[in-house]
């Protein structure tokens, strides 16, 4: 995805990075904002995703950055960064 859209109307409202549903024997997700502030972190790809929050508080419209980091269970690592656009 390149944007998502938490405004809870029920469509779209959590990012999250599709296409991990084999095991993994590690997973980490961080969002980062445009001044590198961490605002999200998952170790499990169990969790739902990012709602667009940082601390209990909506986060503006901007473009965030991600990274990825899985070991699957084979030991094979992955690294994947890109960027999000929180849309309202």
């Amino acid at each position: 995805p390149s944007a998502f859209t938490p405004n809870s109307d029920g469509k779209n409202e959590l990012f999250f990075e599709p296409g991990f549903d084999l095991d993994v024997q590690s997973f980490n997700m961080k969002v980062f904002n445009r001044w590198g502030q961490m605002v999200y972190r998952s170790t499990s790809r169990k969790q739902n995703g990012w709602d667009g929050t940082f601390k209990g508080k909506l986060q503006p419209m901007d473009v965030y950055t991600y990274t990825l980091d899985v070991v699957f269970t084979d030991g094979k690592k992955l690294r994947k960064t890109g960027d999000i656009t929180l849309l309202r």
